[in-house]
């Protein structure tokens, strides 16, 4: 983690602009750079951009430019500059070099934004497993001043090489440790799945601060931590749907997404991510408000992709959707995202729309059922009310007759109840 002084860090950003590119994706990118690094408590001095038609190999930025941001730097006393582009471990070192100055890309600032959030000890295991990934091939050149020292003797390795050779060994076996650690927790949530297949699954996914875990509150009645802010949630979390019958519907939070998240940060929340995975429903949440709504559904769909979740149903939710001011960016959205469900986690109203919506949508997925229960085992009912839903209950001659709709899987589970049911009688 980046040490800290009791005076904020002076920050300057930084982006390339590729002309094959448009110009607002570079400049939104930038804003949301910058809003990282605030909640991050950065003192943002500045920010520049510059129009290239691919980056420069080794200092991103154009020598003429570089010696302007050096200036810059100089003047205004900057403490860190920020890339809102991931740098080579050469491309790194030349720039902090050259610059004479901490040096930091987009990978670097989202990893310190996870450590800083993260509380549970899995979720600081997953960071930690990431920042070490992110680290092991940038080690060249931190002890090389140890070899400038030594001068280095003979053909013999220098100061700064062993050093680099031990830390990759340490880092190596960290990383090792911690992967096994995660996969058992990995295991013993699958275990946890297996309790829960009969009840139906809901996953909540979207952009960072879209108001996933606000949304939550409304339709679970359940008060978790809801912060305006990047990443407030980076542990799963589940919650029953409130005001639904058997079986229950179950809603998971998790991490929200972000444009260019590190592929080694989607690896190491991969079981963290399952909850995802292995839904029957996702509610992709995005901010109704944002002038980025369409950006931020690609993210999302394309991080789905990433994790194995695509074919996963979706629905759309527009949320905050009560920010939609102009009356006419409220008509150009619901011309444009007609199948989407539009709410706000301050509207009841809207709150009890969507309910509505997940509890049809698993409606459809029930089965319908007779089943005549013999009055010796009729110790089932209460089994019944268990694993399904039961509309109508009428004692006849022969039994007890149940009318109930239940889920595929606890079809299967009834049926091998009553097939055991048969063979002691």
């Amino acid at each position: 983690m980046i040490e800290y002084s009791q005076e904020n860090k002076k920050v300057y950003l930084l982006g390339v602009h590729l002309k094959s590119q448009k110009l607002e994706v570079t400049i939104s990118s930038l804003e949301e750079l910058e809003s990282i690094a605030r909640s991050l408590d950065f003192d943002i001095i500045g920010k520049m951009h510059q129009s290239r038609v691919s980056p420069d190999s080794k200092s991103y930025f154009g020598q003429g430019k570089l010696n302007e941001i050096k200036d810059i730097i100089a003047s205004e006393k900057i403490d860190i500059v920020l890339f809102d582009h991931d740098l080579s471990p050469n491309q790194g070192k030349y720039i902090e070099t050259y610059l004479d100055c901490l040096v930091l890309d987009r990978t670097q600032l989202i990893l310190e934004i996870f450590a800083q959030h993260a509380k549970t000890p899995e979720s600081k295991n997953q960071v930690e497993l990431a920042q070490l990934k992110y680290m092991l091939p940038r080690l060249v050149g931190m002890w090389a001043h140890l070899d400038r020292e030594k001068g280095g003797i003979g053909a013999s390795k220098g100061t700064g090489e062993k050093q680099i050779n031990i830390d990759r060994t340490l880092i190596r076996k960290r990383i090792h440790h911690l992967e096994a650690t995660l996969q058992k927790v990995a295991m013993e949530r699958k275990v946890q799945n297996k309790k829960r297949s009969d009840c139906f699954q809901v996953g909540i996914v979207g952009y960072t601060n879209a108001g996933k875990t606000s949304l939550m509150n409304g339709l679970t009645g359940v008060e978790l931590l809801a912060q305006d802010k990047l990443f407030a949630t980076l542990e799963s979390t589940t919650r029953i749907l409130s005001d639904t019958q058997s079986p229950n519907i179950l809603l998971s939070d998790t991490v929200g997404f972000i444009r260019n998240l590190p592929h080694s940060l989607v690896a190491s929340f991969r079981s963290t991510l399952s909850v995802v995975r292995d839904a029957d429903l996702l509610l992709h949440v995005v901010d109704g408000s944002s002038p980025d709504l369409k950006e931020h559904i690609r993210t999302t769909e394309e991080v789905l992709k990433e994790i194995g979740a695509s074919n996963i149903p979706v629905l759309l939710v527009l949320n905050k959707i009560d920010q939609v001011i102009e009356e006419m960016d409220s008509m150009i959205l619901t011309k444009e995202y007609a199948e989407a469900i539009f709410c706000s986690a301050r509207n009841e109203e809207l709150i009890n729309l969507l309910k509505q919506k997940i509890t049809h949508f698993f409606n459809q997925k029930m089965i319908q059922k007779e089943t005549t229960i013999p009055y010796r085992h009729a110790g089932l009912v209460s089994k019944l009310y268990q694993i399904s839903r039961v509309e109508n209950i009428a004692y006849e001659e022969h039994g007890i007759q149940v009318s109930h709709a239940m889920t595929q899987i606890n079809e299967r589970i009834l049926e091998k109840i009553l097939h055991e049911m048969s063979l002691i009688n």
